[in-house]
């Protein structure tokens, strides 16, 4: 009966529907708990800014007075943006839950679309199951929410460049392709991809000796849609001679000797971007594959004896872990090299699932060459590699892991009997792992924060209430200068990703005496998006009420050269060691949020 059931060609989809159904469920449950980073403490708070701002079609250097005492409306990016007007016509709470019910119903039903026409053609109930294999374990991937469907739409991307070039191409596609900018960011993913698929193009030219035009023009295309969509930024990095960005102080690579520069590219293979979306294709992904990969060898039909043999030792396997010892090891990354390399050259049947292997070997490969301090000379021959984290070309990986899995799955199905229990076990087992993984939960983590705690608006209205009137400048200490944006203040910290390098020196001064910590020295010195007083900083998880800090790691004085006048701090400071400030009153906050002490700066001169 349960048979028949799975059998049905449109049970899978449905089933599929239903578990991203069950994944979102904690976005309608009160507290919400999400990510701090780049998502309370950064892109919410100025998605709100710019949406209340009255500004967002204001000119690209007119100035946004919120943050950092006024940044142009260009450091805020384009108008052309979904998920901006999510913030404009919603709750901040309720646009981030919007986003993310997008975000994970489009990546699977995306990532359907594009297995089905292009990587599993055939019918049969193994089929259509591996099918849902890999669109589901693409559909509830952690995604980075605030780039909205920049990843999630990358196999629907892929499917309407597919049917350009191989002359199947509707309106449809055309008009996908128009649209795409403004759900997606060009920076984050799409200048790779665009590239990527370039190389390809010419690669097919190559092979077919006949250039593709309609390929190329579907290329131009896109490129043109998301500079006019971007056109800000534009106007920043190649028209306005008087903005200089802080980004061209930026030096992310190029900082490690070889073994460390290994150790985070293996990092990167096996788990993806971790500041950015995890792949999750540990502990089960990557031995599946390196499995087929072996089977792919022969195009042998096991017994079913054979079959059940070889079954018993994959279980083995995962139960005693032993893929996690072979996998972690130091120079596991250079032998899976070796050995993807070895079964591309012997295996004389199903080369696909070696090649896509190689290629995200690859992409691990190139995050090695630029974290190494041996790739200096190439930053100084192309110094715009500076400006841009190009470590975002490894984002295409999760693309290429669903259509690994599918395709390594397709060769157990062809191999061996009982292929069908297993991608159903799969299936369960990685389903449980990627909602473990997840980025929004119901209970608090040290990460996560839920709206009410982390921004306390209740707390905030009182302490702008014991402030003078007027247009106050406030400066957080122990607490992320989001909060009080959020809040309606006025600050001259923040977190911005282009900002006026002149700032950041301004900025400076204030945190000077902490940067003789190397590591925070070369963190605001060689990136600095985040202007924060240093020191102290911490989530409601680690916050500790009752805390007195007795000498201040950073100078009050250069504050008032940023026209500061008051201090919002999350702990109560020893006046009496520290005469520049006087408390004007202070906030017991919820068990879970802050407490607020708010101090006047007194300017010396």
């Amino acid at each position: 009966m349960i048979y028949k059931i799975l059998k049905n060609q449109n049970i899978a989809f449905l089933f599929g529907l239903v578990i991203v159904t069950i994944y979102l469920l904690p976005l309608f449950q009160t507290p919400l708990y999400i990510s701090i980073f780049d998502n309370l403490d950064s892109t919410i708070v100025y998605l709100k800014i710019l949406a209340n701002s009255g500004q967002i079609f204001a000119a690209s250097n007119d100035i946004v007075p919120n943050m950092m005492n006024g940044l142009p409306r260009a450091s805020y990016g384009s108008e052309f943006n979904i998920i901006l007007w999510l913030y404009y016509f919603f709750e901040p709470k309720i646009a981030y839950s919007i986003n993310q019910i997008l975000i994970h119903y489009v990546a699977f039903v995306s990532m359907y679309i594009f297995l089905k026409r292009y990587i599993i053609v055939k019918s049969g109930i193994e089929f259509q199951w591996i099918l849902l294999s890999g669109s589901l374990y693409f559909g509830l991937l952690p995604f980075f929410s605030p780039e909205g469907l920049s990843i999630p739409l990358l196999p629907l991307v892929t499917f309407s460049l597919l049917n350009i070039k191989n002359y199947k191409s509707s309106i449809f596609d055309w008009l996908f392709l128009i649209l795409l900018p403004l759900y997606t960011d060009f920076i984050f993913i799409y200048v790779f991809y665009i590239i990527m698929a370039g190389i390809y193009m010419f690669y097919d030219a190559f092979q077919n000796k006949k250039f593709n035009k309609l390929f190329f023009l579907a290329l131009i295309l896109m490129g043109i849609t998301f500079l006019l969509r971007e056109y800000r930024l534009v106007f920043e990095m190649f028209i306005d001679s008087e903005f200089i960005s802080h980004r061209i102080d930026f030096n992310l690579f190029l900082k490690y000797d070889f073994l460390e520069s290994l150790r985070r590219g293996h990092s990167f293979f096996l788990n993806g971007h971790t500041q950015h979306l995890i792949d999750l294709q540990m502990p089960y992904m990557i031995p599946v594959i390196i499995v087929a990969m072996l089977l792919s060898l022969s195009n042998k039909k096991f017994t079913n004896y054979e079959s059940m043999i070889i079954w018993m030792l994959i279980l083995i396997s995962f139960a005693t872990d032993i893929w996690s010892f072979f996998l972690s090891g130091l120079y596991s990354l250079p032998s899976l090299f070796v050995f993807s390399i070895l079964i591309l050259w012997l295996t004389k049947f199903t080369k696909t699932v070696a090649l896509l292997f190689l290629l995200q070997l690859c992409l691990a490969l190139f995050t090695v060459i630029m974290f190494c301090q041996c790739a200096r000379e190439i930053i100084e021959y192309l110094p715009i590699l500076k400006v841009f984290n190009i470590t975002r070309l490894t984002f295409i990986q999760p693309l290429v892991w669903a259509v690994l899995l599918v395709s390594s799955l397709n060769i157990y199905a062809s191999r061996m009997y009982y292929t069908f229990w297993f991608i159903l076990l799969f299936i369960f087992v990685q389903t449980v792992h990627e909602f473990n993984t997840k980025e929004f939960f119901t209970t608090a983590t040290p990460e996560y924060a839920s709206f009410e705690n982390y921004y306390a608006p209740n707390l905030f209205k009182n302490v702008k209430m014991s402030m003078a009137s007027g247009k106050n400048r406030v400066v957080s200490f122990g607490l992320e200068p989001a909060v009080s944006l959020y809040n309606g203040f006025y600050t001259v910290d923040g977190y911005s990703t282009n900002y006026p390098l002149e700032y950041k020196v301004k900025f400076r001064k204030v945190v000077e005496k902490h940067l003789n910590n190397i590591s925070e020295k070369n963190n605001f010195d060689e990136w600095g998006s985040k202007v924060y007083i240093l020191g102290v900083i911490s989530t409601p998880k680690y916050y500790q009420k009752g805390l007195v800090v007795q000498v201040l790691p950073f100078y009050v004085q250069p504050l008032c050269a940023l026209d500061t006048d008051y201090l919002i701090s999350a702990y109560e400071i020893n006046s009496t060691k520290n005469s520049d400030l006087i408390l004007q009153s202070n906030f017991i906050g919820e068990k879970n949020s802050w407490d607020i002490y708010l101090y006047k700066i007194i300017c010396s001169n």
